[in-house]
């Protein structure tokens, strides 16, 4: 098992170069991209709940005090496909792609009462080209590129109060492209302007957990009586981040069709030093239950994104908020019947995206459907494994029916491996 598992993740390296970028989305232009999500796979099918959610089994980055849960050292690899349909007034538009959502590693170091985390996982995506014809000009505007963050974090609990904390390295490239071409007809130059902005630099998230527990467990009802309460906060305050950027505009003709001979650059720069100001967020919610039977839980979240500042000042941008519900139920863990130890799972979301186009903040909303399957449990080497399936339909919308609309599918796997290291042998 663990060799399988160590084969998956390497595969899924070696293609993420090619498959990171999310479907193309013309609202990834703005600020940093379209925000990849922090929640892993055990949680997305919950419509995403983080703050009051922990596991023994699981990992939950999204709020570091959950670290203090883990009983078993935990691997955690995931990936997703996507599916983005654009539609305006007058047309529409399909984009597909794939990628790696994360790699993870999770362990106890006291057992019950503190835990380590650390992994990889994208940051943002930037991914668009589109294209305006008119009579004798053509305008263009594109972009592409990623960001990604190495994280690591622990956590401590102390009774039932748990206090963690994560430190991440974020780092990668994005590229913009804009222009305009003119008809021979004209006799003007075509123009463009091109900008390479590198980012790299540290950020940081605080959580704090309470869990306590409504009903006991008993002997005659073994882990299904077993009801607890878990509320959690996590958030960060506002962070720099460094960039070094080259830009340039250029004049240029074709001599044929493909051949493009640059005459002039009026305006250029290189290793241009700047900061990019990532403003501060916070998200506060609970769960009730006990994730062997059934458990629910309810999220908000928020970020302050009218203070985001970038070097190249790529659109203004709102607040962004959300409250996602979700809940999940496995019939009876200790059944003997397969469906009956699957945990089923289904959540949604509403709120406001970071995006303000044409005067319009964009509405985003969603729902998510998904099972974790338990593919191994073997109690006498302590190891057992389990398969995320996640599926999320969602869409990103104006108030105005005439701007574009983005509906956007996702598929999510994630694969999970328990194992118990560092046992103390009993006999030698």
């Amino acid at each position: 098992m663990r060799k399988f598992f160590l084969l998956v993740s390497f595969l899924l390296l070696l293609v993420s170069n090619q498959l990171s970028a999310q479907a193309t989305s013309p609202y990834s232009r703005f600020g940093l991209g379209s925000i990849r999500s922090d929640v892993f796979s055990t949680n997305q099918a919950m419509g995403g709940i983080s703050a009051g959610y922990s596991s023994t089994l699981g990992i939950n980055h999204a709020n570091p005090a959950s670290y203090s849960e883990i009983a078993w050292t935990t691997f955690e690899v995931g990936a997703n496909l996507n599916g983005n349909t654009l539609r305006s007034k007058d047309s529409s538009y399909n984009a597909f792609s794939g990628g790696v959502n994360h790699l993870a590693i999770g362990t106890p170091i006291l057992r019950g009462k503190m835990g380590l985390s650390f992994g990889l996982l994208p940051f943002s995506n930037v991914n668009y080209n589109f294209v305006q014809t008119f009579t004798d000009t053509t305008k263009f505007n594109s972009g592409k590129g990623s960001l990604y963050q190495f994280y690591i974090g622990t956590a401590y609990k102390w009774k039932g109060l748990s206090l963690g904390i994560n430190a991440g390295y974020v780092f990668g490239k994005l590229d913009y492209t804009k222009g305009f071409e003119f008809t021979d007809s004209l006799g003007l130059l075509n123009v463009r302007n091109a900008s390479a902005m590198r980012v790299n630099g540290f950020i940081y998230n605080i959580g704090l957990q309470y869990k306590t527990r409504i009903k006991k467990r008993t002997n005659e009802n073994g882990l299904r009586s077993d009801i607890n309460f878990t509320a959690g906060v996590y958030g960060a305050s506002a962070v720099k981040l460094t960039t070094t950027t080259d830009a340039y505009w250029q004049r240029y003709y074709y001599q044929n069709q493909n051949a493009v001979t640059v005459l002039d650059e009026p305006d250029s720069s290189v290793n241009k030093k700047g900061k990019i100001n990532l403003p501060m967020h916070f998200g506060a919610g609970f769960t009730i239950g006990n994730e062997t039977w059934w458990i629910a839980g309810v999220d908000f979240r928020y970020q302050n994104w009218k203070k985001y500042t970038t070097p190249l000042n790529n659109g203004s941008l709102g607040d962004s908020w959300r409250i996602s519900l979700g809940a999940g139920i496995v019939p009876n863990i200790e059944s003997k019947s397969f469906l009956s130890r699957v945990q089923y799972k289904l959540g949604g979301y509403y709120g406001k995206s970071e995006i303000i186009y044409a005067g319009n903040h964009l509405s985003e909303f969603g729902g998510t459907l998904g099972l974790s399957i338990p593919v191994k449990f073997n109690p006498i080497y302590r190891e057992a494994a389990r398969f995320n399936l996640t599926a999320e339909i969602g869409s990103r919308a104006p108030a105005d029916k005439n701007l574009i609309r983005e509906n956007y599918y996702r598929i999510t796997f994630g694969f999970t491996l328990n194992n118990q290291w560092f046992i103390r042998r009993k006999f030698d």
